[in-house]
């Protein structure tokens, strides 16, 4: 923790090299989970900077004119630095004991999304070639098969929702999203479209993706649907 902390410290207060310097960056685009911590880092100093002046300005109008001129506070604005952060220390470890939410939806996608159930049906000849190339990971032939079958009455559903699920695993996230909305309309017993959305919407990662995430994982959970196991899970650590 304290590595990263001081890591991130260097980049913003320049002690770090021309080159050390482009390798935060780029790592800033490429690993999300590094993102997420320097945005937290930020956050808490913009927050300690804000209390320690309001602080200092406050200390400054009760103190007589010669004394603010002869006297200043320092220890006591020190004391107030410390104790926020502490309390910056204690919110990052938090942060690092709970698993960033596109974490979730990866480790889900890779245990159950790796490969496709073959579905038992004499009328789905096609939908079973198209999971037979999606499980071989030809993806680009599995996403024509299904986007074909997604206009075909008997297999529709079926389609759609691998459809869906072709383009969350090559993270075209805005296009999964629809196709799961799509799912969901489809009045089904057991309908997987709104958690399937969920893993979406956790895996896009935009700043409101994870509220509407949770408000689809409550639904899932309350109301039974397919990944209700995962969602109750999920909630206690989102």
């Amino acid at each position: 923790m304290n590595e990263q902390l001081h890591y991130i410290d260097d980049y913003f207060t320049g002690a770090l090299r021309p080159e050390e310097k482009a390798a935060f960056e780029q790592r800033c685009t490429s690993d999300q989970e590094f993102a997420r911590a320097v945005a937290f880092y930020l956050t808490a100093r913009s927050v300690i900077k804000e209390a320690v002046h309001e602080n200092k300005a406050a200390a400054f109008k009760k103190m007589p004119v010669s004394m603010a001129v002869a006297k200043r506070p320092v220890g006591r604005y020190l004391a107030v630095a410390a104790t926020l952060l502490l309390l910056v220390i204690a919110g990052w470890l938090y942060y690092k004991g709970s698993p960033a939410p596109s974490k979730l939806a990866d480790s889900y996608i890779k245990e159950n999304l790796s490969q496709l159930s073959v579905t038992m049906s004499s009328e789905s000849d096609s939908l079973q070639t198209g999971i037979a190339a999606y499980n071989k990971g030809d993806y680009a032939a599995a996403e024509k098969i299904f986007t074909i079958l997604s206009n075909t009455a008997s297999v529709k559903t079926d389609a759609i929702k691998y459809l869906g699920i072709v383009y969350l695993v090559t993270k075209r996230y805005d296009m999964a999203i629809t196709q799961f909305d799509l799912l969901s309309q489809i009045p089904l017993y057991a309908n997987p479209g709104p958690f399937y959305k969920a893993l979406a919407l956790l895996q896009r990662g935009t700043p409101e993706d994870l509220q509407l995430a949770k408000k689809l994982l409550l639904e899932v959970k309350n109301n039974q649907l397919p990944g209700s196991k995962y969602a109750v899970e999920w909630l206690n650590k989102l």
